[in-house]
C-alpha cells in the first residue's frame, strides 16, 4: 500500500444525493482530505450535492474513477448496490469506506474483501458506534478481565417506525430493495457492537417476524445466540414496538455491565462466582459487588468525523482500521444467519454457508417479484 503520509487524501462521494449524507456533513471539513467529485444516479440531487461541495458531478461512478483517479471513496448508495461499486473502486486503485451494512448478504463481502486484498488498498465499513466513549470503555474493561469470563449477553433495541415511513421509498421493506428488514436497515450498528465486544455468536436459532408493517421483510427479531466459550444470549430488535430503547447487558464470573441510552456502568464482584458458589457456606447467597471505575476517554465522540479521521489515519500509517472489511463482515454474517435460521427453521452454525443462504435469498426475492 502506497504512502499518503504528508498528502491530502482526495475523496470522492458515490450515492451524494442518499439522506444518509447529511450524516456525512460532519466529516467532510476535515483539514487532511477534499472532497474532489461526487456520483449520483439522480442528476437533480447529484449536482445539488457537487454545487454545495464545489467539486464536479458525474452520473456514472465508472467514469468518475477514470477521469477522478480519487484516494478515497464513499459509498453511500442503497445497499444493494455496495458490492458491485466497491469492487469497482478498489480495482480502480481506491481505498473504499461503505455505509453499513457492508453489503446485503456474506458471499459479496467476501469478494469485496478479496478485491481489496488484490488490489492492497483498505476497505472500511462505517460503524460509528464503535468510536463512543462508552463503548471504547466497556471494550476496554472487557478486554482486561474485570468482567471475568463471559457467562450471558442480552441486547434489545426498538426504533419504532410507521407505514409513512416504509411507504417513504419502494425499497423499503424489500427483499430486492434491501435483502431484508430491521436485521438490514436498523440493526447492522447493534449486531456490530455485539460482535465488536463480545465476539461473533457460533451458533444462532432466531425468530422474524412481521407483527405491524406491510412489507416483505421482517420488522422484529428474536435470537438466541451461543459462542464458542459456552456464553448464551439473547438478541431483540424492532420497530413495532413503543419501547424505544436501546440495551445491552454482559455478565461475567467477576462482575457485569450494562449500557442503555447511551451510558455505561459496571459492577464487580469481590469473589468469582465460579469460586463462590463452591466455596460459600451458605446455601442461597451471591457475592458481594461494588462499582467499577469507568474512565471515558476524550477522543472524538461517535460520529462520520471520527470514523474519517481514523480511516484517514490507517491510510497513512498503513495500519489496520477499527472497522475494516474483515469486521465489518461479521454483523452482516449474523445479519444472514437470523434470516436464514428463521426461513429454516432451525439452529444455524457460524461460518453460514454462503451458497444456502444466497439460494433463499433468491427464492425470497422470486417469491415477491414473479415472472
Amino acid at each position: 500500500m502506497q504512502s499518503e503520509q504528508n498528502t491530502i487524501l482526495r475523496y470522492a462521494l458515490v450515492g451524494a444525493g442518499a439522506g444518509v449524507f447529511n450524516m456525512h456533513r460532519s466529516a467532510l471539513g476535515l483539514a487532511d482530505m477534499a472532497v474532489v467529485a461526487v456520483a449520483d444516479i439522480n442528476p437533480e440531487l447529484g449536482q445539488r450535492r457537487a454545487n454545495e461541495l464545489h467539486c464536479p458531478f458525474y452520473v456514472d461512478h465508472q467514469q468518475l474513477l477514470a477521469e477522478i483517479r480519487p484516494d478515497v471513496v464513499v459509498v453511500m448508495t442503497p445497499h444493494p448496490y455496495h458490492a458491485r461499486i466497491a469492487i469497482d473502486c478498489l480495482e480502480a486503485g481506491s481505498h473504499v469506506l461503505v455505509e453499513k451494512p457492508m453489503a446485503v448478504q456474506v458471499a459479496e463481502a467476501d469478494a469485496m474483501l478479496k478485491a481489496a486484498e488484490h488490489a492492497q488498498r483498505l476497505l472500511g465499513v462505517i460503524f460509528q458506534q464503535r468510536f463512543r466513549p462508552e463503548i471504547r470503555a466497556a471494550r476496554q474493561l472487557l478486554q482486561s478481565g474485570q468482567i471475568g469470563r463471559i457467562q450471558h449477553v442480552t441486547m434489545s433495541a426498538v426504533w419504532t417506525r410507521t407505514a409513512r415511513y416504509y411507504q417513504s421509498a419502494g425499497w423499503r421493506g424489500t427483499w430486492k430493495g434491501e435483502g431484508g428488514g430491521v436485521l438490514m436497515n436498523q440493526a447492522p450498528h447493534q449486531l456490530d457492537l455485539l460482535c465488536h465486544l463480545v465476539g461473533q455468536p457460533s451458533r444462532v436459532f432466531a425468530w422474524t417476524r412481521r407483527f405491524l408493517h406491510t412489507i416483505e421483510t421482517e420488522d422484529t427479531v428474536e435470537a438466541a445466540l451461543e459462542w464458542p466459550d459456552g456464553a448464551l444470549g439473547s438478541l431483540h430488535i424492532s420497530t413495532a414496538e413503543a419501547d424505544q430503547s436501546e440495551y445491552l447487558k454482559i455478565v461475567g464470573t467477576h462482575g457485569q455491565l450494562e449500557l442503555q441510552s447511551g451510558r455505561l456502568s459496571a459492577r464487580g464482584l469481590e469473589t468469582d462466582i465460579a469460586d463462590f458458589v463452591l466455596t460459600c457456606p451458605k446455601a442461597m447467597a451471591s457475592p458481594a459487588s461494588q462499582e467499577l471505575p469507568i474512565v471515558l476517554d476524550q477522543s472524538p465522540i461517535g460520529d462520520h468525523a471520527a470514523v474519517y479521521q481514523a480511516f484517514n489515519t490507517a491510510i497513512r500509517t498503513n495500519t489496520p482500521f477499527t472497522s475494516g472489511g474483515a469486521q465489518g463482515i461479521i454483523a452482516l454474517e449474523l445479519a444472514n444467519a437470523c434470516i436464514y435460521s428463521s426461513y429454516t427453521n432451525s439452529p444455524v452454525e457460524l461460518p453460514l454457508d454462503r451458497q444456502k443462504y444466497a439460494t433463499l435469498l433468491t427464492e425470497l426475492i422470486d417469491r415477491q417479484n414473479p415472472l
